[in-house]
């Protein structure tokens, strides 16, 4: 599952991009790469450091991989800036809906009511028969 979120840090913006704005930046993604002309600045320092490994070159670019210290540099870095984001499960009427990401538990009920696929279901119906709980896969 993936965070809406921008990091003010370029290096750490980086590196949360390119797997995908994970919640748990340690648990695999569905991707994994960041791709940097191969003259500028940034492919230069990407290289240089350990945060990220150099693939294979596509013309001008680079592939860059994040390597498991970038993954927990980017874990320390979201607990140090103070990120909430977390997985929620939401069950309406005792049925599981997919895992919710959310900051809090009512966040996740209003993310989960968003994404229920009626339109004819008022919001204090669908809390009345939720029930929310941490789902793991946070930081």
């Amino acid at each position: 599952m993936q965070v809406n979120r921008y990091l003010a840090d370029e290096a750490m913006d980086r590196i949360d991009h390119a797997l995908g704005r994970p919640v748990n930046p340690h648990v695999e993604s569905y991707r994994n790469y960041f791709a940097e002309n191969i003259n500028s600045g940034e492919a230069t320092e990407m290289a240089a450091s350990p945060c990220w490994h150099v693939g294979k070159r596509i013309g001008d670019l680079l592939v860059f991989h994040v390597t498991a210290h970038g993954r927990a540099t980017l874990a320390s870095h979201l607990l140090e800036i103070g990120d909430r984001s977390r997985l929620f499960t939401v069950s309406y009427h005792g049925h599981d809906m997919s895992p919710v990401v959310a900051k809090t538990h009512s966040e996740a009920r209003y993310n989960a009511w968003l994404r229920w696929d009626t339109t004819d279901l008022p919001f204090g119906e669908f809390i009345r028969h939720t029930r929310v709980r941490l789902g793991g896969g946070g930081i």
